[in-house]
């Protein structure tokens, strides 16, 4: 326990003697306060246990919020669920059960499409836009081979250019045969 002097006083931790230190060094209070915070930030998180889970992103995390909400709503879902078969329950309490148990499944339902057209999009589909976009990249390397072959046998000449000839801007006006 503390000593009898020492009731009143706090006991310092490491960022009292860290201060006090800095302090020592001449540095002033806001210089100080710069300089933890910096240290702070830059310095790694740690990990509580294990690997961690790191940092989820796209899919993942939207999956983690939607499991979450469901979890945060489980035990609403329970008491709406006794209300609603509780055949003491007055009808006007069961009905507004039945009413929020079929909100919070709308919810969920709705959250979960939207998840599967993220997982679709960002899973499914990556496969088949990355094949496409190779596809795309041999293609374009195919092209510059034969313009290499072009330029390679007409020696380096310039091919000219095709034009089709211009269309006369002068309008040809119809004789009518109204006005005769």
């Amino acid at each position: 326990m503390d000593s009898p002097e020492r009731a009143g006083t706090p006991t310092p931790n490491l960022l009292d003697t860290e201060r006090a230190r800095l302090r020592k060094e001449g540095f002033t209070d806001h210089t100080i306060s710069k300089i933890l915070l910096a240290r702070e930030f830059a310095a790694p998180t740690q990990a509580t246990g294990g690997a961690g889970q790191g940092v989820r992103t796209g899919v993942f995390s939207s999956l983690g919020a939607v499991l979450s909400y469901a979890r945060g709503i489980l035990p609403s879902i329970k008491t709406d669920l006794a209300k609603l078969f509780d055949r003491a329950a007055s009808p006007p309490v069961r009905v507004r059960a039945a009413g929020y148990l079929a909100l919070m499944a709308a919810v969920i339902v709705m959250l979960a499409y939207a998840v599967k057209q993220e997982w679709q999009q960002h899973i499914i589909n990556a496969t088949e836009t990355a094949a496409s976009q190779a596809g795309k990249t041999a293609a374009e390397a195919e092209v510059q081979k034969i313009d290499a072959k072009i330029k390679k046998a007409t020696g380096d000449t310039p091919m000219p250019e095709i034009t089709t000839p211009a269309k006369s801007s002068i309008a040809v006006r119809k004789p009518t045969t109204a006005g005769k």
